[in-house]
């Protein structure tokens, strides 16, 4: 028996006859050769910025998902077909979609499982089930296991593209997809980021993993500085060996030059056994001195020494002792301006900055938080067993106007919070501490690193400033100060087809 045919023609909509007997609308008609007709770029008034949207069809029957795109293309959505879970299982491998449809009877792995797989990759794309009277069940069991909604055959246009465009009004700018194989985020070592200048602070680290060159990490407290250090650690040469982390700042400071060197025996008061200390606990691999910065300056001295003859001794020993240690330090305080001070010693500060990098606050690279919340979202779901939750754009929005004086360690406990507290499968608004909401949008800043082009700089600014406006040229233009005809030639050399959320082709019109 032949499966039902997924599409049912509107009635409301002009209709001319088959030669199977049933009625066709204009939009549906074939091509001389059997193929969907060729579509423009027009949108529905609805459906705002949907050009930029990506749908992915899945049918066995060809025909049935040609008409599907067929529909969803007169809105002007980007559409693509295949026939099996596993086609669109590749395609996700590439690509991310938005909108997922999907008939439930696939060869080899149902809808089902491919709504499973898809939602646990990418759970911020919305998936519709294609199925029949017989299979409603399934189709509710799917809902289960991450589908958005479900459409029964035969499929009525006009049904299917309110459907649609409902799902995409929920959805936010930023889909995170694991199954991608090239994506624009980028990962090391247990960090992600998207952000141009963490791909620099990741090219820093991969450069200093290949010496035992001394690094000194700087940054604010919560931007990750331990993080960047076992990175280092596990990229180098000395991975096999132990990663010893001492945050010098917990220390007492009388106590800080036996914890990091060691003492003998009756050396002090209290000193009743022998006791190693942390170089000699990281030899053959990396101690990481974290809050570099709270050291006296017996202990300055001291580190001095050793990073200049690789030897030291235990407080009360005779013996010297050979340092076998690549050092990793941080601060999150201006060394530079402590040297002029004179809290720090100038020749522990050279020493110790041979290698720098530089961890930007959260506030300076906005485009990183989306990222970085859906990893917080997936770790704490799992860790709570909790349903993967999807993130409404006005969650993601609050938290990319919050200035995150705690940088990622505040986020990192705010998402916790919300994951916990969560009792659907979206972090809704409501789930973030009241500061988020006092807080208020923020000044928005670019970091231009040291080494850039003049031309590279501009087009940062740019581009930026055009993101910051949501893509209306003719303010941007007027914020840069240039004209619009200016502006548009500069888009074009960078080969940046942006698409403006302002009628941008009226704008094009009024220059000419």
């Amino acid at each position: 028996m032949s499966r039902h045919r997924t599409v049912e023609r509107d009635a409301t909509a002009a209709s001319t006859s088959r030669p199977d007997g049933r009625r066709e609308g204009p939009g549906l008609r074939r091509g001389a050769r059997g193929q969907p007709p060729a579509t423009g770029r027009a949108q529905s008034p609805a459906s705002g910025g949907s050009a930029t949207r990506r749908i992915l069809v899945v049918d066995d029957e060809k025909d049935a998902a040609d008409e599907l795109a067929a529909i969803l293309r007169q809105d002007g959505y980007l559409v693509e077909t295949v026939g099996s879970a596993e086609e669109a299982l590749q395609r996700f491998s590439v690509e991310t979609y938005h909108v997922l449809i999907t008939d439930l009877l696939l060869p080899g792995k149902s809808g089902v499982e491919l709504t499973r797989q898809v939602h646990e990759a990418c759970p911020g794309c919305a998936i519709v089930l294609i199925t029949g009277h017989a299979t409603v069940k399934t189709a509710v069991a799917a809902l289960k296991r991450g589908a958005a909604d479900y459409i029964r055959k035969p499929v009525q246009p006009r049904l299917l593209r309110e459907r649609v465009q409902a799902l995409l009004e929920m959805q936010p700018d930023y889909l995170p997809n694991r199954l991608l194989a090239r994506s624009s985020e980028m990962r090391l070592e247990g960090m992600v980021a998207r952000s141009r200048v963490m791909q620099n602070v990741f090219d820093k680290i991969r450069l200093a993993a290949q010496s035992d060159a001394t690094v000194l990490v700087t940054g604010e407290s919560g931007t990750g500085k331990e993080l960047v250090a076992r990175a280092i650690h596990n990229l180098s040469a000395r991975a096999g060996g132990p990663f010893v982390a001492v945050h010098t700042g917990a220390i007492p400071r009388d106590l800080i030059a036996s914890e990091l060197f060691g003492h003998e025996r009756g050396s002090f008061t209290g000193a009743i056994e022998r006791k190693e200390g942390k170089f000699e606990l990281a030899e053959g691999g990396t101690i990481f001195l974290d809050e570099i910065s709270t050291m006296d300056e017996r202990t300055q001295i001291n580190l001095l020494r050793i990073l200049e003859t690789f030897a030291y001794m235990r407080i009360g020993g005779k013996r010297e002792r050979r340092a076998d240690v690549r050092v990793v330090a941080a601060t999150n305080r201006d060394l530079a301006h402590m040297v002029a001070q004179g809290t720090f010693r100038e020749d522990l500060y050279y020493r110790l900055n041979i290698l720098q990098i530089a961890l930007p606050p959260l506030r300076e690279r906005r485009e990183d938080i989306p990222v970085l919340a859906h990893e917080f979202i997936a770790h704490f779901a799992a860790q709570y067993r909790k349903p993967l939750l999807s993130m409404p754009p006005e969650t993601q929005r609050l938290l990319e106007s919050y200035p995150w004086p705690g940088n990622i360690r505040e986020l990192r406990n705010v998402i916790e919070q919300a994951v916990l507290l969560a009792r659907s499968r979206q972090l809704e608004p409501e789930l973030l501490p009241q500061m988020i909401f006092r807080s208020g949008p923020s000044e928005e800043v670019i970091r231009i690193p040291l080494g850039w082009t003049m031309r590279e700089a501009e087009k940062e600014i740019i581009l930026r400033t055009l993101q910051f406006k949501d893509g209306n040229k003719k303010i941007t233009a007027q914020v840069l100060g240039i004209s619009r005809r200016s502006l548009y030639n500069k888009l074009a050399e960078y080969e940046q087809p942006l698409q403006s959320r302002h009628q941008d082709h009226e704008s094009r019109r009024s220059l000419s």
